[in-house]
């Protein structure tokens, strides 16, 4: 298993939310650009919470043919 640690900050002052640097290992492995986005998935195994992260591939949108 290969691990790294991150640090985690404010996201903006009104928000809830945090955020956290993605490690460049992932940025690599998954050629990550600005605006990609990442799909989480997490549950509980043996007391801990385990999170599995992929990038999110965007399903090309259908092109409708105009009826005649």
């Amino acid at each position: 298993m290969i691990g790294e640690i991150t640090s985690v900050a404010r996201n903006a002052k009104s928000y809830a939310s945090l955020r956290t640097t993605i490690p460049i290992s992932m940025v690599r492995q998954w050629e990550l650009k600005p605006k990609d986005k990442l799909y989480w998935e997490w549950e509980v195994r043996d007391s801990k919470m385990v999170a599995v992260v992929t990038k999110h591939e965007a399903r090309p949108k259908k092109v409708l043919k105009k009826q005649r």
